[in-house]
């Protein structure tokens, strides 16, 4: 049997809660199989996990990959910059303002990129370092950097950067969701917890398919 190709997506992945419950986290990928592209998951305060994609294939990837309850295809516009993110997708209107570097960048930064992209030493620095690393990057129990996926396919986070959000707001259909506030422990969409504190992580994130996906 073949043995399918790891697929790559390098980008950033920028998350933040709001105090009326509503939660995001947007992938900004410059790099990836699928092109350039920002997707968003919008968890509700109901709980309801919906999954904006620009295009079909798009969805069709990321629906794969994880778990949610609803997928759209929608209008999405926008980018990350050097210290803040603006992207308009569908009936969310999401902006942040990143925090200056501190010693958790340099301390993700330290390791060499060959090491970053290497799935064996994700998986070791995972076992090693999960009793701690959220309480290092603001909370989260269930951060993971490799594991076994929601759709069943192995998946790597090389992180490259971290930085915390100084502020970030959210409108839903042009309504405000309030001041920024942590995100939910189990967002409930993948193999591991964004961290609760809202922050951006550039990233290499290896995706390795299922023998049976190619």
């Amino acid at each position: 049997m073949t043995t399918p190709p790891d697929h790559l997506f390098e980008g950033a992945i920028t998350a933040a809660g709001f105090a009326s419950g509503e939660s995001v986290v947007v992938g900004s990928w410059a790099r990836s199989p699928l092109g350039m592209c920002i997707d968003v998951m919008w968890r509700r305060p109901d709980g309801e996990r919906i999954l904006l994609a620009p295009r079909q294939e798009v969805a069709d990837y990321i629906a794969d990959l994880y778990a949610f309850d609803t997928v759209r295809v929608v209008p999405i516009e926008g980018r990350l910059l050097r210290d803040s993110l603006r992207v308009t997708a569908g009936p969310l209107q999401v902006s942040a303002t990143l925090a200056a570097r501190d010693w958790r960048s340099w301390l993700f930064a330290l390791r060499p990129r060959a090491l970053r992209r290497s799935p064996r030493w994700i998986a070791m620095e995972d076992r090693l370092a999960r009793p701690f690393v959220g309480r290092v990057i603001g909370g989260g129990e269930g951060v993971r950097a490799a594991g076994i996926a929601p759709g069943g396919q192995q998946e790597f986070y090389g992180a490259d950067d971290w930085r915390a959000l100084t502020w970030a707001s959210l409108t839903v259909d042009g309504e405000d969701a309030g001041s920024m506030a942590r995100l939910p422990a189990d967002f409930g969409v993948g193999l591991s917890a964004f961290p609760t504190q809202p922050a951006s992580v550039r990233v290499g994130t290896i995706i390795r398919p299922a023998p049976d996906r190619g």
